[in-house]
């Protein structure tokens, strides 16, 4: 059918006389349409109580009126055939013999209730050949994963309306199909093919829809100048034929660094009549995600073929941990989609920042520092020392990262007993969640010290009368003995009975030669001891004690 051009008729169109209803009864026409058949319908509503169509030679003022025709009957319409609701005459209208296929001008007068006699004029009548698709049929009921090709077959056909005839379309008549295609997506998509027909008006068009053919619709397109197409034909639906598969896949390694390949390898079997056989030169797909249903493959790591035996391997690539889901490339021949479930290691690349290392003087060193690389809570380091300059390590202890401040960060923190003179790093060796990672060295030493002397006399002092107290404090230099200089030194006494020592004089500084020599007040019965103090660069010592019985 054909929707009109609406022609506007002169004011002098020599046409009955009518009145001009109120506004009140006034309606709004907007079209007149011609349908295949050659019948005229226009949008009057169905409250009309009268209406007439006229076809005109042309919009001149004095145009002879070609068909005339009161007889109309109201209609609703039908979305699937293109029908407007609206009111129709019985039959096509009949235009004198000779006259030329073209669009010709409409005049339609109406009454509606209480009203009076109106009129319209606009839209066409369609006076054209009418060719269209007559019949359609696929050669198959259903597709299946083997045998998913279809053959649609039909037929077109075109109306004279000057004989009233139906004849085949001329050869090479251009048809469209447009294919509704329902699959595991859940929608429909459309699929535009095109079709010539032949001398007798048939064609035949093989078509692989892979998928179940929902519906469609097979129209003419591209007609010629005298030629309007019919309404598309709807196509028949073709059903799919579901199979059943069962898959075992395995992997040649679990842990693996970040974009290096793990082979993927199994077998994959199909249901058959006969039971479970090898499914041969079927797609498979490795992912990080399980199938969703539909015929993506979101976070495809690798695919392959079965061969013959139903065999596969291939390689899948990982850039991080992850779950990893082997299974056929989705299809809708499919009844479902099983997987196999495995799991790959990719440990992920670790810094350290914020590193400090330091020694106190009582050889305790303490390494601290931030580990960045994201949830690496709980990750196992070490704390490692060289003694050839880091050309060989050794385990000192080990420790577990924790959480920093908000969790940008994790804090290592570790402390054990060092070395006169070594170098440390802390060392994160490689886990299923990170790589393996080495901090900066730091060298740490300290030089050792004694107390090579240490004296008090008299032997048995007064209590509370004065004693001297002399001594030595030495240093190792390159495996010798040697004098200590400018340190600093502190006498402490621990009373008898006492379990606590509490420091009696401070602060006494060691000559050139590492002598000290002093005067302390004598408290009584006690233990007596030296200490030498906290010095950058030098162990902490301390002297043999001196019990003194006092007078």
């Amino acid at each position: 059918m054909r929707a009109a051009t609406v022609f506007a008729l002169s004011a002098g169109l020599t046409l009955p006389a009518l009145a001009t209803a109120p506004a009140a009864y006034a309606i709004d026409m907007t079209r007149a349409v011609t349908y295949d058949d050659g019948r005229l319908v226009v949008d009057l509503p169905a409250q009309a109580l009268w209406a007439k169509v006229s076809v005109l030679a042309s919009t001149a003022p004095d145009a002879d009126v070609l068909a005339t025709s009161d007889d109309l009957r109201f209609e609703y319409g039908d979305w699937a055939t293109e029908r407007i609701t609206g009111w129709v005459t019985s039959e096509a209208l009949k235009l004198p013999e000779g006259t030329a296929l073209g669009d010709y001008p409409v005049v339609v007068e109406y009454r509606m209730p209480s009203g009076t006699t109106q009129k319209w004029t606009g839209g066409t009548y369609s006076y054209k050949l009418h060719t269209g698709v007559d019949t359609l049929a696929f050669d198959r009921k259903t597709t299946s994963y083997d045998n998913r090709k279809v053959v649609l077959s039909g037929t077109a056909s075109t109306w004279d309306p000057s004989t009233g005839a139906r004849t085949p379309a001329r050869a090479g008549t251009k048809i469209q199909v447009s294919v509704n295609l329902y699959d595991l997506d859940y929608r429909s998509r459309t699929a535009g093919l095109t079709v010539t027909t032949g001398a007798d008006g048939t064609f035949s068009l093989p078509y692989t829809p892979n998928a179940e053919i929902s519906g469609g619709k097979a129209t003419v397109v591209e007609p010629a100048a005298d030629t309007d197409p019919d309404v598309g034909r709807p196509l028949p639906a073709v059903g799919i034929e579901k199979l059943t598969y069962r898959i075992n896949a395995g992997q040649n390694k679990f842990r693996v660094t970040k974009n290096t390949d793990v082979t993927m390898s199994g077998t994959v079997q199909r249901l058959t009549q006969d039971g479970w056989k090898p499914f041969a030169y079927a797609p498979v797909v490795t992912a990080n995600t399980y199938p969703r249903g539909d015929l993506a493959v979101p976070g495809q790591m690798g695919s392959g073929t079965t061969d013959a035996e139903g065999k596969f391997k291939y390689g899948a690539r990982a850039t991080y941990a992850t779950q990893t889901y082997t299974y056929l490339r989705p299809s809708p021949y499919f009844e479902d989609i099983p997987y196999d479930q495995s799991e790959i290691a990719v440990p992920q690349p670790l810094t350290y920042s914020v590193l400090k290392m330091s020694m106190d003087q009582y050889g305790e060193v303490h390494a601290t520092a931030h580990l960045n690389g994201g949830d690496c809570a709980n990750e196992p380091y070490q704390l490692q020392v060289s003694f050839d300059g880091g050309r060989s390590w050794n385990w000192l202890k080990s420790g577990k990262a924790q959480y920093g401040n908000g969790y940008s960060y994790c804090k290592v923190d570790i402390k054990t007993w060092g070395y006169v003179s070594a170098t440390y790093r802390l060392h994160h060796y490689e886990t299923d969640r990170y790589a393996p990672k080495d901090s900066g060295t730091v060298k740490l030493s300290r030089t050792e010290t004694r107390f090579s002397a240490f004296s008090i006399t008299p032997n048995r002092p007064r209590e509370n009368s004065k004693m001297t107290v002399t001594g030595t404090v030495q240093k190792k230099t390159n495996g010798t003995w040697k004098a200590l200089s400018g340190a600093k030194v502190t006498l402490v006494f621990r009373p008898k009975g006492d379990r606590n020592w509490y420091w009696v004089t401070r602060n006494v500084t060691t000559n050139a030669s590492g002598k000290f020599s002093f005067k302390a007040t004598n408290y009584g019965d006690g233990t007596w001891g030296m200490y030498k103090q906290d010095q950058a660069g030098y162990f902490y010592s301390e002297s043999k004690e001196k019990y003194i019985d006092a007078i």
